[in-house]
């Protein structure tokens, strides 16, 4: 996908009303999916030396993902709602149960990763989804230790070239 093709989504298709998105949003939206980065190579560091404080890690990139799923941008409203949603779940229900609330948070970044994807063609974004949901049910199955922190280095890393092709953009702005 060429630069021309990439700014044809920036704005809305013709019919789609979508509320007033300041480009201040756009940029929390960025600041957010770094922040998850973050935390999520913190949980991998946690769970490969088996530290208490993974369980802070998760809450920290539980919130950061609920930032960004509240400053999402996209123009189906039934996506933004179900993203919003889910990451308000996962930051309700990680401190109570971890497992439910990774499952929402982790299903509302595959959901954000597969529409910077759909809309910008940002390769790692297609890989996303499928490596949360195995890093999902590795939570699940009880896998080995230091396989789960690799799969939580996967899923981070996999934001790296993400975000950086998506700080390359110009902030989106509707009025």
């Amino acid at each position: 996908m060429d630069d021309r093709e990439r700014i044809q989504h920036l704005q809305p298709p013709p019919g789609v009303r979508m509320p007033r998105y300041p480009a201040r949003w756009d940029l929390v939206y960025r600041w957010s999916l770094v922040a998850f980065v973050v935390g999520l190579t913190a949980c991998a560091v946690a769970t490969a030396v088996e530290a208490p404080a993974v369980h802070w890690w998760q809450g920290w990139s539980a919130v950061a993902m609920a930032v960004a799923g509240w400053t999402f941008l996209v123009w189906v409203p039934t996506w933004r709602w179900l993203v919003r949603g889910l990451v308000t779940i996962g930051a309700v229900l990680w401190w109570w149960w971890p497992l439910g609330g990774w499952a929402a948070t982790l299903a509302a970044s595959a959901i954000v990763a597969g529409k910077e994807y759909h809309c910008f063609r940002f390769w790692s974004g297609r890989y996303i989804p499928w490596v949360s949901l195995i890093n999902g049910l590795g939570l699940v199955f009880g896998i080995p230790t230091h396989i789960q922190a690799v799969l939580w280095v996967a899923v981070a890393w996999l934001w790296v070239p993400l975000l950086v092709a998506r700080w390359q953009l110009p902030l989106f702005e509707l009025s």
